[in-house]
């Protein structure tokens, strides 16, 4: 059913044999978590509260973000090679084994929820104005601190480049306006994109797998004892524990 989902939203369907699992993304869309380094750097889903709203919490510890840009050399690939797969090798080695689908994901219509007090971002899916589109979850500032950049890849994109960022999810969208993605390399990029007024361009990596939902060990290592994190996420960390008995 999930790669038939995936190949139907032009997804190429990989195995990988090999991946490191230095990065990971597990659970399903509502209900996720980002590994970097073998521990949760970020958590998302829905807060349960009666409401639609949907949230993402952050780990406290700096190590994990730092781990990550750590490995962003390592997730650089040529923009213009027209094979996704190919684009996406040094990232899928870095992936634990298991299926994934890969696609280009050109004019792709997203909003970004940058994190703020308490290291958690909120938002509401199909709110008219601001929420259109997969929810895009920054893994490190936003927007990005070097402004210098931001220009460069704003006046490529005007010249006509379409540099790609690249985006992991835990699984395929199967509503593009209530998904969420977490953008592991390109924040610059995504910010030019913004800048020009261009609908961004990415990479896109879903894991492929059964709809289970992630560790409740996820969320409470990046609540880390936070009273107020985890009042908001009690709803989220009572689904977590009922999918995992």
């Amino acid at each position: 059913m999930i790669m038939r989902l995936a190949q139907s939203l032009g997804y190429e369907v990989v195995e990988v044999d090999d991946g490191d699992g230095t990065l990971a993304v597990g659970g399903h869309d509502g209900a996720s978590a980002l590994r970097v380094g073998w521990r949760p750097l970020i958590v998302e889903g829905y807060t349960g509260s009666g409401s639609i709203d949907r949230f993402a919490i952050r780990t406290r510890d700096a190590r994990h973000r730092e781990s990550l840009r750590g490995m962003r050399e390592r997730l650089r690939g040529d923009d213009r090679d027209d094979d996704p797969v190919e684009l996406a090798e040094p990232i899928l080695k870095l992936l634990q084994p298991g299926a994934y689908g890969v696609r280009r994901w050109p004019d792709a219509n997203v909003h970004i929820e940058p994190f703020g007090e308490n290291r958690s971002a909120w938002w509401y899916p199909y709110e008219p104005i601001g929420t259109e589109g997969t929810a895009v979850i920054p893994t490190d500032s936003w927007p990005p601190p070097n402004d210098a950049t931001v220009g460069m890849y704003a006046d490529a994109i005007s010249r006509g480049d379409r540099p790609l960022s690249v985006l992991l999810r835990s699984e395929p969208p199967g509503d593009e306006q209530d998904c969420a993605a977490f953008l592991i390399d390109g924040h610059h990029k995504l910010a030019a994109y913004r800048r020009t007024g261009v609908a961004p361009h990415f990479l896109d990596i879903a894991h492929l797998a059964d709809r289970r939902p992630c560790e409740p060990d996820d969320l409470r290592d990046v609540i880390d004892g936070d009273g107020q994190l985890e009042q908001s996420a009690a709803n989220l960390m009572r689904y977590l524990e009922r999918g995992r008995r």
